[in-house]
């Protein structure tokens, strides 16, 4: 869906600049001194004195549902990043996030962790990405994180029911690098 309402976005976006280029003369002089509509369209219209309020009526109907969904969509983004929360408690969240990174990192098999705080004040969620050795247990590091530092953390921000998504990623081994052979000095 997204991908349809960008494409639609920038072909109104080619079309307005190309009117604006047309109008500005850049096309030549015969284009800027032609009516904008066709002859056909511009009989039609007189004809009917309803036309065009109408149409441009519809036209300001979906600029502002179009500004409504990128508004809404800026949103999401934001509150992805930034949680909605008060000052005291992003403060709490930063503190309480070293210390569940801490214990996480001490668990066996775990590579590297990142905890975020995400969300509206309304609906918060806490999101965990651990990076694992590919022979973790990881129903063990779950319930161990589960049970210990997540409750802990829970209680430092003061939401006991606070969502928590644990994502498992594989700490895959990196090619070794290939180093060359640095000539012998003379």
């Amino acid at each position: 869906m997204r991908v349809a309402i960008a494409a639609t976005g920038a072909v109104l976006f080619a079309c307005g600049a190309a009117a604006l280029a047309a109008g500005l003369g850049a096309f030549g002089g015969a284009v800027v001194d032609r009516p904008p509509l066709d002859p056909a369209l511009a009989r039609f219209t007189g004809g009917h004195g309803w036309f065009l309020p109408v149409a441009a009526g519809a036209a300001e109907i979906l600029a502002l549902a179009g500004q409504l969904w990128l508004v809404v969509q800026v949103r999401r983004v934001v509150h992805r990043w930034w949680p909605d929360v008060d000052p005291e408690t992003r403060i709490r969240a930063r503190a309480a996030a070293d210390d569940l990174n801490r214990d996480a990192r001490a668990m066996p098999g775990v590579r590297d962790s990142r905890v975020r705080l995400t969300g509206t004040a309304d609906r918060p969620r806490l999101l965990v990405r651990l990076a694992c050795a590919g022979d973790t247990l990881i129903s063990e590091v779950y319930g161990e994180l589960g049970a210990g530092p997540v409750e802990r953390y829970r209680d430092a921000v003061g939401m006991p029911d606070l969502p928590v998504v644990i994502r498992f990623h594989p700490d895959l081994p990196r090619p070794p690098r290939r180093h060359r052979a640095q000539p012998e000095p003379a």
